[in-house]
């Protein structure tokens, strides 16, 4: 039996209980209530990240995807202090989408929330995964 390869995915789908693992140890002096994130992979790693850790989190739609749920549609709950989660930071546009949406959402609700930094959990580079303080400078990344 053969498996069908994701390049991307393989490490959220076939190594996922150490990405968990992984997760704990580098987030456990991060203070933070929600894992926050978008596409594919980010839906299988965050929830079970969150999960695994006590947290909330929230999944964001891409824009582009038009199925049942709808467009940039946000699923799960808010807190106060969130980290932005994804396998990779390229351009940063990614993170300014969903730093946007979150900012959108929680000001039409009337809440206050936080972006505190970004957890990548893949990173293909050999700093590996790590998690990055919030920085101003991601504000003035294009958003698209």
């Amino acid at each position: 039996m053969s498996k069908f390869k994701t390049w991307y995915m393989d490490t959220a789908l076939f190594n996922l209980a150490e990405v968990i693992e992984e997760g704990k140890k580098k987030l456990a002096d991060v203070e933070f209530d929600t894992l926050v994130g978008t596409g594919f992979s980010g839906g299988v790693v965050i929830p079970a990240l969150a999960l695994a850790l006590g947290k909330k989190f929230v999944l964001i739609r891409k824009e582009t995807d038009d199925s049942h749920h709808g467009k940039g549609r946000l699923l799960g709950e808010i807190g106060e202090k969130w980290i932005f989660v994804d396998d990779f930071v390229s351009s940063g546009k990614t993170r300014r989408r969903v730093i946007d949406k979150i900012d959108d959402a929680v000001a039409d609700m009337g809440i206050e929330t936080e972006c505190v930094g970004e957890y990548m959990y893949v990173n293909y580079s050999d700093e590996g995964p790590h998690f990055e303080p919030y920085s101003p400078e991601w504000a003035a990344e294009p958003r698209w």
